[in-house]
């Protein structure tokens, strides 16, 4: 059995997940990362992405996140998100839409345009969408 940490997931309408974790991945500005017990103290921010929680070897909870703030101190993990969507509770054919109308929007921008970064990060998010479908998928394989 591994070693388990406590950690909380808090968005502005309260704690969404609260408990001892085997280890969490998410999606940062560098890519993804992960921390299990007795990580190095850090702080990053996060970027859209599916936020995963290990709490055992046979359960997992995803979320679906758009960005936020995560720190380890002192062998406890904090995520302060500003929301944190249930993998479960996400519609396959409404994330497909969102990544077929946040393409066809990039395709008509410039980079240098001013919302370029915010068409960017909801197809980025529309993607996260899709793929924690894929894993809800998987789990009950």
């Amino acid at each position: 059995m591994a070693q388990s940490f406590p950690f909380k997931l808090v968005t502005p309408t309260g704690i969404v997940f609260e408990g001892d974790v085997e280890s969490v991945t998410a999606m940062g500005p560098l890519g993804e990362f992960g921390v299990l017990a007795d990580h190095i103290n850090f702080i990053t921010s996060l970027t859209p992405g599916v936020f995963t929680i290990r709490i055992d070897a046979n359960h997992y909870r995803h979320y679906v996140v758009p960005g936020g703030l995560a720190e380890v101190k002192d062998g406890v993990m904090t995520v302060l998100a500003n929301e944190a969507q249930p993998s479960e509770n996400v519609e396959r054919s409404e994330a497909a839409e969102e990544i077929e109308a946040a393409e066809e929007r990039l395709k008509h921008m410039s980079f240098y345009q001013i919302e370029y970064p915010e068409a960017v990060q909801a197809l980025e998010l529309a993607r996260a969408r899709l793929r924690a479908t894929e894993l809800n998928h998987t789990a009950r394989a």
